[in-house]
């Protein structure tokens, strides 16, 4: 990604940006990597991982809130790296061969994961402009992406290798704290000035909450075709079942990465708009088709339609405040969690009646909602005009 070289020092806030994405996406795919060595070593069963799903979540949920609340109180750089060694925390707490101690590992992960997705995406906004911020918002998603795609690679081979899964969850640590030191030396600002002003707050429009429904629903597909589609394909090998859910990871990043590169030729409203259309009909047609090999192609396409919708809404909610960038990632970024833990585990109730194949065309419709309700928002936003904040009575 280009950088402006009237600012010096800025390469290194994208480098430890990108590389703290990066690891933020590791971090997501590392239990569910793990999964069968953490229940055996531990002695624990699936309930018991499900509780630990739940405790990250929530604590992810916790982490965007605060940092969309505290930004103005605390400052951006300690935010950021308050979240950094809250992750490392977490991450070496796995070394620890205990329940309660795993739970507790979890919940510092979740906090910091919140966090860094709040803060990193509040920061690109704020220090890019223009195109360059189109490039910058879709390159941290790019790296998200590749974190996610190469964890489960990467933790097969280090077991492989006969590592221990509890020093290879550790390993994190070390990319995260490299991070930590890009981004104590980058230029970032304290306090944003306009959201230091007492009594100041973020307007709730019409179009901040419809692009907040409209990242729940991008996200409660999302996660439901990755959390399911090795089951969906049962009748397929496992090798080729696996194959499938990595390409459909490999199609969303290297979609992301198209955006960064050539994304500023359209609104990114309007990108995320196609990207819902785009893979709402290769979902449904996903799930209709017989031959699997069908299937998994229009899966892989599926990722790579939907590559730039998170991006683009982001972006769409960068418009909506000129000085409360952070505020409103925040939100958005709490109703893609709701998303999440909304539809996926709903996707297997609906599994045991209608079947999995009805649940994953859920998440088609779910894309065909997001892609309306985005064209309701854009038809009231004029371009290129924020909303205002307005102060509390």
């Amino acid at each position: 990604m280009t950088v402006r070289n009237e600012q010096p020092g800025q390469r290194l806030l994208v480098a430890g940006g990108l590389l703290a994405f990066t690891m933020l996406g590791w971090t997501g795919l590392l239990m569910p990597s793990l999964i069968r060595d953490i229940e055996r070593d531990l002695g624990i069963n699936d309930a018991d991982m499900g509780a630990a799903y739940a405790v990250f979540t929530a604590t992810f949920l916790a982490g965007c809130l605060l940092t969309g609340w505290g930004v103005s109180r605390i400052g951006r750089r300690r935010l950021l790296l308050g979240a950094i060694v809250v992750l490392v925390a977490g991450s070496v707490a796995a070394v620890v061969p205990s329940w309660s101690v795993f739970l507790g590992g979890a919940a510092l992960r979740g906090l910091g994961s919140g966090m860094l997705e709040v803060g990193i995406q509040g920061l690109f906004l704020a220090a890019f402009t223009g195109a360059l911020q189109g490039r910058a918002i879709n390159s941290v998603h790019f790296a998200y992406s590749l974190g996610a795609m190469l964890a489960p690679v990467a933790m097969a081979a280090l077991l492989g290798l006969g590592l221990a899964w509890t020093s290879a969850m550790a390993l994190a640590a070390l990319p995260l704290a490299v991070a930590g030191v890009l981004l104590a030396s980058a230029p970032i600002e304290g306090r944003p000035p306009a959201t230091s002003a007492p009594g100041v707050r973020l307007a709730i429009t019409g179009p901040l909450l419809a692009a907040g429904l409209a990242i729940a629903l991008y996200v409660a597909a999302e996660v439901g075709v990755s959390s399911w589609l090795v089951r969906f394909l049962a009748e397929a090998d496992l090798a080729l079942a696996a194959t499938a859910l990595t390409l459909f990871w490999v199609s969303l990043a290297a979609s992301r990465l198209a955006a960064a590169r050539f994304g500023h030729r359209s609104a990114p409203e309007h990108l995320a708009i196609g990207g819902f259309l785009v893979g709402a009909i290769a979902l449904l047609g996903a799930v209709t088709v017989p031959p699997v090999p069908v299937a998994i192609a229009l899966f892989a396409a599926t990722g790579f339609a939907m590559g730039p919708v998170y991006p683009g809404i982001i972006l769409f909610g960068g418009r909506l405040s000129a000085t409360h960038k952070d505020a409103v990632t925040s939100v958005l970024a709490s109703a893609g969690v709701a998303g999440a833990v909304l539809y996926p585990p709903l996707m297997g109730v609906i599994s045991l009646g209608p079947g999995l194949g009805v649940a994953i065309g859920g998440a088609g419709v779910l894309c065909l909602a997001g892609a309306g309700i985005l064209v309701l928002a854009a038809r009231r936003l004029p371009a290129n005009r924020p909303v205002e904040v307005v102060r509390a009575a």
